[in-house]
């Protein structure tokens, strides 16, 4: 069996880094965000010159709400980061799930680079994400199934962020009563391997040691 580093990798950003995204979610992006869940998650970013049209260009074939916060770039909070901001991205994607509900299992698509996911809100061990070692398409698409193979791995985005391989089979589940939302922000470039990101987020040294 694969080992788990291969899927997702524990980290360890303190609680001031934890509450600097919390309130970037909460100042640029919570007020935009859409009222219902919708199955898959909500696309942010804050790039000068960003765009995005649900069901358009980046998202042709698909229906991702989205939402553009060019002021976001700017803000201080940023700098608690200094250290891995130059590898990192201005975009991410938000998953608000609903007392329930779930995000199937399924694999992104090739141009969403591999994520750090931060607790925002109605984290707890209740939600559980879990991943998948099973047979991919050779498709630069999304992929998706229906049903809820036997996991190989489980974890749950609560007190602590996770490095998060988004181009293997993963999904999320909301066990919970209290809706979950999570801020998966991108690396700067989906051509950064997995063990790319874990390397610089090791030398930086947030790898949750045992």
């Amino acid at each position: 069996m694969r080992p788990a580093s291969d899927f997702f990798l524990k980290l360890n950003f303190n609680e001031t880094q934890l509450n600097a995204i919390v309130q970037i979610y909460h100042k640029y992006f919570y007020p935009h965000m859409p009222e219902k869940y919708a199955g898959t998650g909500v696309i942010a970013l804050w790039k000068t010159g960003s765009t995005w049209e649900t069901g358009k260009g980046a998202d042709i074939g698909h229906a991702h709400k989205g939402i553009v916060s060019e002021e976001c770039q700017n803000d201080p909070l940023w700098q608690e980061f200094s250290d891995i901001l130059p590898f990192m991205g201005q975009s991410a994607t938000i998953t608000k799930i609903t007392p329930g509900a779930v995000m199937v299992p399924h694999v992104d698509r090739a141009w969403r680079p591999n994520a750090i996911y931060f607790p925002i809100s109605g984290c707890s061990d209740r939600c559980i994400s879990e991943y998948y070692n099973i047979p991919k398409l050779p498709t630069k698409n999304s992929q998706s199934i229906q049903v809820f193979p036997k996991a190989d791995y489980s974890f749950s985005v609560n007190e602590s962020a996770y490095l998060n391989n988004v181009h293997e089979w993963h999904s999320v589940r909301n066990t919970s009563n209290i809706e979950r939302t999570a801020f998966g922000w991108n690396f700067a470039s989906p051509n950064y391997s997995f063990d790319y990101c874990k390397n610089v987020l090791t030398k930086a040294g947030y790898v949750q040691s045992d």
